[in-house]
């Protein structure tokens, strides 16, 4: 008998710790995860995020960007100086961003062409993969990509040198950030 319970604990050990390897991000892989719970007269609870929020890939490496959560809105990857990364709803770094992105601020839409922004401006080819290497600030904004509510995976190239950190976060939710180290 104290054989089959140490036998079955140790199964359970096993699948215990086999189960975050399972969940663990793919090499140069970001996630989009969690959503929002809404209780009327209760609360809101908003817990998306990238997953991990900080990875480290080498220069010219390809990132995937994978949505996993359950929000049902638009999100962004954008890079921008680690000074400039939201501590709040207003922050600096998104007027020049928007703008990049072509938003009308009236009515808060990007129309359907600028959906990437490389160097500050709409990227010259909108269907190739963005290439990372520029960080925004107040002034001008940095690589960005706009991440439709229906994309399940998008790909970006780290074009930044080595040694280089690349803050990003999103735009439509700023408090998710994370942080490219660049090896």
């Amino acid at each position: 008998m104290n054989r089959r319970l140490t036998i079955a604990a140790a199964a359970a050990v096993a699948l215990g710790l086999a189960a975050p390897a399972a969940q663990a991000a793919k090499k140069n892989e970001i996630r989009i995860v969690g959503g929002t719970v809404f209780k009327a007269g209760k609360y809101l609870k908003d817990d998306v995020r990238f997953a991990p929020a900080n990875v480290s890939v080498k220069s010219g490496a390809t990132v995937t960007l994978v949505n996993k959560g359950t929000d049902p809105a638009p999100h962004t990857i954008s890079f921008v100086k680690k000074a400039f990364l939201p501590k709040g709803f207003e922050f600096a770094a998104i007027g020049p961003l928007m703008a990049a992105h072509q938003v009308d601020e009236e009515n808060e839409e990007a129309p359907p062409g600028v959906l990437k922004v490389d160097d500050g401006a709409a990227a010259a080819d909108q269907t190739a993969p963005l290439e990372v290497d520029s960080l925004g600030d107040d002034k001008q904004a940095g690589d960005s990509e706009f991440i439709a509510p229906d994309a399940k995976r998008i790909t970006f190239k780290v074009t930044a040198k080595k040694g280089a950190k690349l803050p990003y976060y999103c735009a439509v939710h700023p408090w998710m950030q994370g942080k490219i180290t660049v090896r």
